[in-house]
C-alpha cells in the first residue's frame, strides 16, 4: 500500500507535532516515519497505528484516496447517470447518497411551487419516480433481496417504512458463478 506522504506530513503539522513526536505517539520508529513521509510503502500495522493516532480512517491515509465529499458527489452522478438502467446493484452508501440527492430535488421544486402552485413540484415527482424505482431494483438485488419487495410500498404508511428498512440490509456477498469446463 502507498501512502499519501503530502496528506501525512499535512496532518503532523496541524498538530504542530515534530517527526519524534508522531514516532512517539503512534509506536512507529523515527525512520519509519521519515520514509512514510518521503512517499514510501507502508504496512497495515503502521497503516493502522497512524489512523488511530490522527483519528482518521485508515483509507484516507493512502495515495488515491478520495475525499468524502467527491464520494458523495460521484455517488449521487453516477445514481443519476444510472436513472434508468435497472440490472446490476447498487452498494448502500451510493443508494442513499443518490436518495439525498432526489430529496434535495424534490425541496427545490416544492420552493418553486410556492407562486407557481403544485404543477413543478408534480412534475420534479414524476421526473424523479423511474430513477427511483431503478435504485432501489439495484439496492434491494444488492441487498440479496427481491426487488419486488418494492410493491410494499403501496401499504399505506408501513409499507414505506418497511421498504426503507430493507434498503438498509448490507450488501450481500456475491457467490462464485460456476462455469462448466470441457
Amino acid at each position: 500500500m502507498l501512502i499519501n506522504s503530502t496528506r501525512l506530513r499535512e496532518l503532523r503539522a496541524a498538530r504542530h507535532w515534530s517527526q519524534e513526536q508522531l514516532a512517539r505517539l503512534s509506536g512507529l520508529n523515527l525512520r519509519t516515519i521519515q520514509r512514510l513521509e518521503s512517499g514510501a510503502r507502508i504496512s497495515t500495522e503502521s497503516l493502522r497505528a497512524l489512523a488511530a493516532v490522527f483519528e482518521v480512517p485508515a483509507e484516507s491515509l493512502l495515495a488515491g484516496a478520495t475525499a468524502p465529499s467527491q464520494l458523495a458527489l460521484q455517488a449521487m452522478r453516477e445514481g443519476v447517470l444510472r436513472g434508468l438502467e435497472f440490472t446490476g446493484t447498487t452498494p448502500r452508501a451510493d443508494f442513499w447518497w443518490f436518495a439525498l440527492a432526489m430529496a434535495m430535488l424534490l425541496a427545490i421544486a416544492e420552493l418553486f411551487a410556492g407562486g407557481l402552485g403544485t404543477l413543478p413540484l408534480q412534475v420534479a415527482s414524476l421526473f424523479v419516480l423511474l430513477p427511483w424505482i431503478a435504485a432501489c431494483t439495484r439496492r434491494l438485488r444488492d441487498a440479496g433481496l427481491s426487488p419486488w419487495w418494492q410493491l410494499i410500498s403501496l401499504a399505506p404508511v408501513a409499507g414505506i417504512l418497511v421498504l426503507l428498512y430493507l434498503l438498509t440490509y448490507p450488501t450481500q456477498a456475491q457467490e462464485p458463478v460456476d462455469t462448466p469446463t470441457a
